[in-house]
């Protein structure tokens, strides 16, 4: 099954034995290339420094210059994301837009049988009907209960499950079918920094196990819909300080972690955050 990964990243970045592309590789997929949307250096910077936390960015910084950033901490912990993988270092095709009518002249000439995203924008129809069997993308929540931006932070600050999705995408924001999810269970020293990380190990799996049901035989979803759930959109600061203050209540008043089967409204009761400030 020969596969292209979009990204949005600034141009220097290094797709070098990248951590998707090697395992996906490792499983037998070809990667026809790396489709990137440029975005300016100071602009990914902040937005990586502001999801992750100053400490897990440094810490991710220095594993990927020192050559080990291919395995984070929580991969070693977690017997279900040891993947094997392989050294690859695939094409980059560098765009202004992933939905520019350059960039879908390529993606078409590349001939991929799916799109694998990795962290872009909303695409468009036009690039939507260019893979043989469609796009898919890691949605870092349940779906379709949390859909649009910020999704573990809102997940955290709510008492729900952190957990990931990979669906497959159409012309809605998070609305196609969910071919893979499962929940991430916090340790007491987590926060939703910490957590998207975890997140972002956990999507690999997930992203591989779909693409290989679909090599498999499994039907792609056609044009079929989530319904229910709300669609969220960035969280201010403080929001995100009362999101991490909630992680930290579970730990520091032994209340139990969020699990899988624990309702909003249960586990929210436990937690008595002033969220007027």
């Amino acid at each position: 099954m020969k596969i292209v990964l979009f990204s949005r990243v600034p141009r220097w970045y290094s797709f070098k034995n990248e951590r998707l592309a090697s395992h996906l590789s490792a499983e037998g997929f070809e990667i026809l290339g790396v489709i990137v949307e440029e975005v300016p250096t100071f602009k990914a910077l902040q937005e990586w420094t502001k999801k992750l936390g100053f400490g897990v960015f440094v810490k991710k910084v220095a594993q990927r210059l020192s050559g080990k950033g291919q395995t984070s901490s929580d991969e070693k912990q977690n017997s279900q994301i040891q993947l094997s993988k392989t050294a690859v270092s695939p094409k980059v095709y560098h765009f202004e837009s992933h939905n520019s009518s350059e960039c879908v002249e390529k993606v078409r000439e590349l001939s991929p049988d799916v799109i694998v995203l990795r962290g872009c924008g909303i695409i468009k129809p036009a690039m939507l009907e260019v893979p043989k069997i469609g796009v898919i993308n890691p949605h870092y929540a349940l779906l379709p209960d949390f859909r649009g931006m910020d999704v573990t932070e809102w997940s955290a600050l709510h008492g729900d499950p952190i957990a990931v999705s990979v669906h497959s995408v159409n012309k809605g924001i998070d609305t196609g079918t969910v071919l893979k999810s499962e929940i991430i269970e916090p340790t007491l020293e987590d926060t939703v920094g910490s957590l998207r990380d975890k997140s972002a190990a956990l999507a690999v799996k997930l992203l591989k196990d779909a693409l290989v049901d679909l090599r498999e035989g499994k039907e792609f979803p056609e044009n079929q819909m989530n319904n229910g759930g709300r669609q969220f959109f960035k969280m201010h600061p403080r929001l995100k300080e009362l999101a991490n203050q909630r992680l930290q209540r579970f730990s520091n008043e032994g209340v139990d972690l969020p699990k899988a089967n624990e309702s909003h409204s249960k586990i929210s009761a436990n937690l008595q955050v002033d969220e007027r400030n």
